[in-house]
């Protein structure tokens, strides 16, 4: 999907869940958090229904198949090509030239060099399908409406959380594969243009945190909202038991879906650790909200994605 799109905001519909108002705030985090794990054990209302029919074409393999590191830690990986400038984020379009659907993702390191992460929900339709791969793109360093450097790179596998397919409220991210070809006609892989985020799974309460995003609406500062820009929020993060992570005061929009929660941020590298995504926000509490991830989970799919 090489081509700008410029207009394509008359026919954007975002994939973002919105939780709807539930109760006036007393504790802002303890309400949020009380509310979530309530809400775990029910439907939630979004923007677009959900009916589980996505199907795997292989079977997950199990725990004991994967050499397994409780709290792994994988540090960020500089870009080799040009260690001075790493653009690891960027903006993941659908485009079936009828509707265009806009989230964030951003490449992650791994040995493989051409993975990258972002919501579940942002790779599947209002039925729970799958979206067609052939109509997915991922441009890193997409910025004021301008792809990246590298253009828009297209996505060849995806791999979804079973756990995310038995409750659309848990677990939201996913892995993805991307079909890069060295432009330079080498074997170099995107990490070695881009640099790619370090990922962990020990973040706890109270983590300094960067996230970006490209909202269109919503309360980033000094952002434009218009699905064009890369905005960032800096702050604290609070953690909700096993689940969630909480972003107080921040509403990220529709488009912002697969944002990175960095931890250890350096804003000379552009680089840090992604421990989490965004994956909806409460309007009525004034908060967005990034699944935790599931650690085992999280193996056995970087596993079948870099082996299939």
């Amino acid at each position: 999907m090489n081509k700008e799109f410029s207009n394509y905001l008359l026919i954007v519909l975002i994939t973002m869940i919105v939780i709807p108002s539930i109760a006036s705030v007393i504790s802002q985090r303890n309400n949020i958090c009380d509310t979530l794990a309530f809400r775990t054990s029910e439907r939630i209302d979004e923007t677009s229904s959900f009916k589980n029919k996505y199907k795997r074409s292989k079977e997950n393999k199990t725990s004991s198949e994967i050499i397994y590191s409780r709290n792994k830690i994988v540090p960020p990986f500089v870009s080799v090509v040009n260690p001075n400038h790493n653009y690891p984020i960027g903006v993941l379009i659908y485009d079936d030239n009828s509707t265009v659907k806009v989230c964030t993702a951003s490449v992650i390191n791994t040995a493989n060099g051409n993975i990258g992460l972002t919501a579940a929900h942002c790779l599947l339709d209002a039925n729970g399908n799958e979206y067609n791969q052939s109509l997915l793109s991922f441009s890193p360093g997409y910025d004021n409406g301008t792809k990246g450097p590298l253009g828009y790179i297209p996505v060849v596998a995806t791999a979804i959380p079973p756990t995310f397919l038995n409750n659309r409220f848990k677990y939201d991210y996913a892995l993805m594969k991307f079909e890069f070809n060295d432009p330079n006609g080498g074997d170099a892989t995107l990490q070695d243009y881009a640099g790619a985020l370090g990922w962990r799974f020990d973040i706890g309460d109270g983590e300094p945190t960067s996230v970006s995003g490209y909202p269109g609406s919503g309360n980033f500062e000094n952002c434009p909202n218009d699905y064009k820009h890369l905005c960032k929020w800096q702050g604290i993060t609070n953690k909700c038991g096993d689940f969630f992570y909480v972003i107080n005061f921040l509403i990220a929009g529709p488009g912002s879906s697969g944002g990175p929660f960095i931890s250890h941020y350096d804003s000379e590298t552009n680089l840090g650790y992604v421990y989490a995504l965004i994956s909806g926000y409460f309007d009525s509490y004034n908060a967005s909200i990034g699944s935790i991830w599931d650690e085992i989970d999280f193996f056995n799919l970087l596993l079948n994605m870099t082996t299939e």
